[in-house]
């Protein structure tokens, strides 16, 4: 569409595939690439599955290597895909986050989820069926403490009054936040909230079918629907399949959404990313199916010399 480019975006998860210094050497390849972002996925305290492989056990602390991939780096963004809101004490969270903003040099993007796995809730000890709530509560005392000069808060989840916070992010406004999810619960987040809506693994048609009922809810409240940022992960699973897996073993037949047109190829790359675009999304997050960090970096070389350049 003449005149809207796409950005794109590449994780270095599974971490048990790289060592520290091969993901410094991908994160800065993909800088000098020019990929929009690196995206951080999070789990925090999942069940110790037997049958589960130890790639899908290991999560870092995404603040932690956020920061040490913006020691590396200069231009690309540090995506959070998805961070879990109710996971984490919103004044810490927040002080943390600003942190990595001024660390970084304002490249943070706080992608977010009220999360899914029941029995991570269950071992955290924080009540699944409040996770909506608790996520709409600490995203807005979290914007409070990014962007008042005398921040203050009372909800059910946490209050506070006669503060100080600092310091505050580099970037005006705060951090942007990026909503998860599609249903609505999120669309209505992203509404009133968000400054994007990033959903994982669903195909064109339910971008547009999404992007009708936030944009609709957006000028309920005020907001010029031009302004949303809208991101979809996991649209791009080159030759990998992982992300229909992951759909199919957590939603099941219960999806809302159409899985994504497969993708074989870079060919079907640039036909898929058109069909995104055309949907009303500005970013996509690629996947490869990659065991070593120099397959990693072959994939995200072809990519870029073969599809981001019929989208820049």
């Amino acid at each position: 569409m003449a005149g809207r480019r796409m950005e794109f975006g590449f994780g270095v998860f599974p971490y048990s595939y790289v060592s520290f210094a091969e993901m410094a050497e991908v994160a800065r390849l993909g800088d000098s690439l020019g990929y929009y972002a690196i995206t951080l996925p999070e789990h925090l305290l999942t069940p110790n599955w037997p049958q589960a492989p130890i790639s899908t056990k290991l999560w870092y602390d995404t603040a932690v290597i956020g920061s040490y991939l913006a020691a590396v780096t200069s231009k690309v963004r540090l995506l959070t895909s998805v961070s879990v809101v109710p996971y984490h004490p919103p004044v810490q969270m927040a002080k943390t986050l600003a942190t990595l903003d001024v660390v970084s040099n304002g490249r943070v993007l706080y992608g977010v989820g009220s999360g899914w796995m029941k029995a991570e809730f269950r071992r955290l000890g924080i009540p699944f069926k409040e996770r909506a709530a608790i996520t709409e509560e600490y995203l807005r005392a979290m914007k409070e403490l990014w962007t008042a000069d005398a921040p203050k808060f009372s909800g059910k989840y946490v209050s506070f009054d006669d503060v100080a916070a600092y310091p505050k992010p580099v970037q005006k406004g705060g951090i942007p936040i990026f909503i998860g999810g599609f249903g609505d619960g999120p669309f209505r987040r992203v509404a009133t909230i968000g400054d994007g809506w990033i959903p994982m693994s669903l195909s064109p048609k339910d971008v547009v079918r999404g992007l009708g009922q936030i944009k609709s809810l957006m000028e309920k409240h005020g907001r010029d629907p031009a302004s949303l940022w809208v991101g979809v992960s996991g649209g791009l699973d080159i030759g990998a399949g992982e992300t229909r897996q992951w759909q199919h073993d957590v939603l099941g037949e219960h999806s809302p959404v159409q899985m994504p047109p497969p993708v074989d190829s870079i060919r079907q790359a640039v036909d898929v990313t058109g069909e995104y675009l055309r949907a009303g999304a500005n970013y996509m997050s690629v996947s490869f199916k990659w065991r070593t960090a120099a397959e990693l970096s072959d994939k995200l070389e072809q990519f870029a010399r073969e599809v981001m350049p019929a989208f820049g």
